[in-house]
């Protein structure tokens, strides 16, 4: 059940991306989530109430755990459906390799790339992407860290340290 309830929700996450461009995806994919809980539990009721071999009885323990089973099924398809998409969302690396892969004869030169993607976009489009998602604010020439900036860094720091990159 978990893996047809969540079918269903990337279908209908590809479709309303073909439907319109979202500023904030991450807000749709988590809201999109959130709508497809309720079809999962009733499928999930609905199967196991008229399918004798799905029977379950979730007044006993075996039927909640197997309950809670599937709903870990779906965290976990959707952190792994977020780090995809956001791969091919916001992925540099990728979208170079596209544009080569698009080039005439499959190359480009390093300042054919920048042409496409100049670092100066790159960093303006990161930093309003900070600015709208309030990580940060913007104060004349200065940014400033919001609570939120500060407690994503504080959160990403920890799981730096604990795994050992980026800067300490």
């Amino acid at each position: 059940m978990a893996f047809g309830s969540f079918t269903v929700y990337v279908l209908t996450h590809w479709a309303a991306c073909w439907a319109r461009p979202w500023p904030r995806p991450s807000r749709l994919l988590n809201l999109l989530w959130l709508a497809f809980l309720p079809v999962y539990l009733a499928g999930f009721l609905a199967l196991s109430h008229n399918y004798s071999s799905l029977a379950v009885d979730l007044r006993t323990a075996n039927g909640v755990i197997n309950l809670l089973n599937g709903l870990l099924i779906e965290v976990l398809l959707l952190i792994g459906y977020i780090a995809f998409f956001f791969l091919l969302e916001r992925g540099l690396s990728l979208r170079v390799t596209i544009e080569i892969s698009r080039a005439p004869q499959g190359r480009m030169k390093l300042a054919e790339i920048m042409r496409v993607y100049s670092y100066d976009y790159i960093l303006e489009k990161r930093l309003g992407q900070m600015l709208t998602m309030d990580y940060w604010r913007k104060d004349g020439e200065d940014f400033i860290s919001t609570a939120k900036g500060r407690r994503f860094a504080a959160a990403n720091k920890l799981v730096w340290k604990l795994l050992r990159i980026g800067k300490e």
